[in-house]
């Protein structure tokens, strides 16, 4: 440490980054060059602090509020921009406030997190630390803009998101911005009553004059203080996408048949090298529909780069439904349907559903999760490129391995609630979601990522100290975090593996514990459904006669081993799977960007599973490739299909002509669909709206429409979540919505079988949810009735 006064600001101007760190150097230059930058001083790299020193500065700036920020010396930088890393301290007041904010932003360099991040770039371990100080802008509104659009990198249109107040409250992660895009003459955002178009306006000028002193694309914190708009910071943008291409046309070829958007799983295009997950899937429902003794074969191609799904008789082709005489012909001459019939047989005869269970249990739980933890925890990057495919070709059989199992098992769980709801039908005369009552509280997996997040939000409520401060330097809380994030994080968010695993979204699980801490989950919510659970079999035991008694319990006990399957399988055979996929396909991505074979990391997704493992090897430049594929997938965007294709050929044949174990298998099959994916994405007139009585209760809020899962971090606590479809994955934002309302799904779907566990009312497969409802609309939902209405 040496001892060295405060520097005033105005002075820095011909100081080196070294001396005075990155943000203030930058600040600095732009001040001079006459752009509104509250006055401050600098305490230089190696500066001692002290009582004298504090004072010093209060004698330059005055008593307070003040605003201490680190200044690194590669700060804002473009080999890093170290957002997020170092240490701000806001409102200092007093010499006292001030000494103690200087040593906390000098210490900040030396923090875990901070060694990480410099460590990822290239960096030296340790970071040279100035402290710069400024008079504290009372801020009416405050927040962030970026001089070129960060998502789709479109050099045109200037990015603004703004909070009431402080910006502190939106960098941490804890405050839900309001956003605008400036592209053209009027700004086109989502007001929520933070700014004005005329300050919208003001707060793009500061950035453009920004953007012209540097001659390329910044990132920059303001704030708005009696119409003032003033900078606080400037960086370059270190990450941004190139413009997007001009959209190319893709051949739209419709095969023969009637063909349905497979919207459930995919509700947007598949990128080329998510093929491994379809190709998956497609090996899978091929095996196991012969393995079942399914009488209907299911198909899935893309038209015009959408995902359709056919469904046609075993071996034979779709047309109307054949009557009674003839179907009971078919199922007895046809030799696939023969083979079909035999295999169904087999499944009721030696109890296949309820092996497959206990295979879950006894076996595939055990070896999944042991494979999908050794290649999440292989170091990618120290393998050759050969050792590298190698791993890729593991990551691939794990795949299909997994989706054979997760189909399957669907199969089996659905078979035991089958039979326990048709019992209670029968005997007791009970509606469907009564049934549920009897399973509530047991899908754990469904709940856990919020119980561990919630046992962290109790070690941070209470602290004064900011969140993401705490996250990134408290010891305790960092640990504990970044353990969250090995066991929950790497997961998809969705059956795409382009899109980010719940460990690339820091700011979203940032947002969700803000949420917890905030709202103060109650975890004996979830308990309310083991109560419930145990009072619904005491009443079913009490409706039924003595002789039907044991039958119940047997069914109940098939049906509660299988319940928990549903969603506990979806995690070790579809989420980390496919972030085991995505990982390899980032460090593929690394390698092909490193040597200039494509033009930035995540363009490996737009190549195929075979063209990336030819890329490793012949070391040949697929940037025309990659640019064309994008081209490709913007037409698609622009020209999504219809719902369907070709003539419907009707509802399925009744299967009463079946012998009975075929029947049986089918009628599952047909009532598990049903409750899976029920309702598809339309059109819509208003309210009220009808669905699936998902789960029970009302809740009246505001609409937060999510159309995916790259939104997630908008909603608020109490939030209506209105979204297509969800993903299991999504679970962790369950204890921050008040009810749920989606255009497809079922009794059976995750995000029903979410719900009842999180004692959310839900309403599902509304079809015209996300159409007719907008952010900020006041309705009640009705998970008991399944109705959606304007509250009053």
């Amino acid at each position: 440490m040496v001892k060295e006064g405060p520097i005033p600001l105005a002075e820095c101007t011909a100081l080196s980054r070294d001396r005075v760190g990155g943000k203030a150097a930058t600040l600095a230059l732009l001040r001079a060059a006459g752009l509104p930058v509250p006055d401050g001083v600098v305490l230089p790299v190696g500066s001692e602090p002290s009582a004298e020193l504090a004072e010093e500065v209060i004698a330059a700036l005055g008593a307070g509020p003040l605003a201490v920020r680190s200044s690194g010396g590669e700060e804002d930088g473009a080999a890093g921009s170290h957002a997020g890393q170092y240490r701000t301290v806001l409102g200092v007041t007093g010499a006292a406030e001030l000494e103690a904010a200087i040593k906390e932003c000098q210490a900040s360099a030396y923090s875990p997190q901070v060694r990480r991040y410099r460590a990822e770039h290239g960096l030296p371990e340790d970071a040279a630390i100035a402290v710069l100080v400024q008079r504290q802008v009372p801020a009416d509104a405050a927040g962030v803009a970026f001089t070129a659009n960060p998502v789709t990198g479109a050099r045109d249109e200037i990015v603004v998101n703004a909070v009431q107040g402080l910006g502190d409250r939106l960098v941490d992660g804890v405050a839900q911005p309001e956003q605008w895009v400036i592209g053209g003459q009027d700004p086109v955002g989502d007001p929520r009553g933070v700014l004005s178009a005329r300050q919208v306006r003001a707060v793009a000028d500061l950035a453009r004059r920004v953007a012209a002193e540097f001659d390329e694309p910044q990132d920059l914190e303001w704030a708005i203080a009696q119409d003032t708009v003033w900078l606080l910071q400037a960086r370059p943008i270190t990450s941004l996408p190139e413009p997007s291409p001009p959209p190319v046309p893709v051949p739209v070829e419709i095969p023969p048949g009637f063909w349905t958007r497979a919207s459930l799983h995919q509700p947007l295009p598949s990128t080329p090298l998510n093929t491994t997950v379809t190709d998956a899937r497609n090996a899978a429902f091929e095996r196991l529909t012969a393995e079942l003794g399914l009488l209907l074969d299911f198909s899935f191609t893309d038209i015009g780069g959408w995902s359709y799904m056919s469904i046609s008789p075993a071996g034979g082709r779709q047309g109307p439904p054949p009557p009674k005489w003839l179907m009971w012909l078919l199922v007895r001459l046809v030799p696939a349907a023969r083979r079909r019939t035999k295999a169904a047989e087999r499944v009721l005869g030696t109890d296949l559903p309820g092996r497959l269970v206990t295979r879950w249990r006894e076996q595939w739980l055990g070896e999944f999760s042991r494979r999908c933890g050794e290649l999440l925890d292989t170091d990618l990057s120290g393998l050759s490129d050969v050792d590298f495919i190698a791993h890729v070709d593991r990551a691939d059989r794990l795949m299909h391995d997994c989706s054979y199992a997760h189909f399957i098992l669907h199969g089996a769980v659905g078979m035991a609630l089958f039979e326990l709801v048709g019992f209670c039908d029968r005997e007791l005369g009970w509606p469907e979601a009564r049934v549920y009552d009897l399973l509530g509280g047991l899908s754990e997996r469904s709940t856990e990522p919020a119980r561990e997040l919630a046992t962290i939000a109790s070690l941070v409520r209470g602290r004064s100290e900011p969140l993401r401060e705490l996250v990134q330097h408290d010891p305790v809380i960092s640990a504990r975090v970044e353990e969250y994030q090995r066991r929950f994080g790497r997961r998809a968010l969705r059956y795409e593996i382009a899109e980010p695993t719940l460990a690339e979204e820091p700011e979203l699980l940032l947002r969700l514990l803000a949420d917890q801490v905030a709202s103060e989950f109650d975890a004996a919510r979830l308990s309310e459904v083991h109560d419930q659970r145990a009072v619904a079999e005491e009443q079913a035991l009490a409706g039924l006669p003595a002789a039907e008694r044991s039958e119940f319990l047997r069914l109940l006990a098939r049906a509660r081993a299988a319940y928990p399957v549903r969603e506990d399988n979806e995690f070790w055979t579809v989420s980390c799977p496919i972030a085991v996929l995505r990982y390899a396909a980032l460090e593929a991505g690394r390698r092909l960007a490193g040597r200039g074979q494509i033009s930035a990391r995540d363009e490996v997704f737009h190549l195929y599973p075979a063209e990336v493992r030819e890329a490793l090897l012949d070391g040949a430049d697929r940037s025309a490739l990659v640019r064309r594929r994008q081209g490709e997938r913007a037409w698609m965007l622009a020209h999504p299909g219809p719902d369907s294709y070709g003539k419907d050929p009707g509802p399925p044949p009744s299967m009463s002509a079946l012998p009975p174990a075929a029947r049986h298998v089918n009628e599952m099959l047909l009532w598990l669909s049903e409750r899976a994916a029920q309702g598809s994405p339309r059109g819509g007139d208003g309210l009220p709206l009808s669905g699936v009585a998902g789960s029970p209760g009302t809740c009246t809020g505001r609409v937060r429409v999510i159309m995916d899962e790259s939104e997630l971090g908008r909603i608020e606590p109490g939030d209506v979540l209105v979204c297509p479809v969800t993903a299991p994955v999504w679970s962790v934002v369950f204890p921050s919505i008040g009810a749920l309302v989606t255009d497809v799904g079922g009794m059976l779907a995750h995000g029903a079988i979410i719900a009842r566990e999180y004692r959310v009312p839900a309403v599902l497969g509304t079809g015209v949810g996300t159409s007719v409802l907008e952010d900020g609309d006041l309705v009640t939902v009705d998970g008991t009735t399944g109705t959606v209405t304007a509250a009053r």
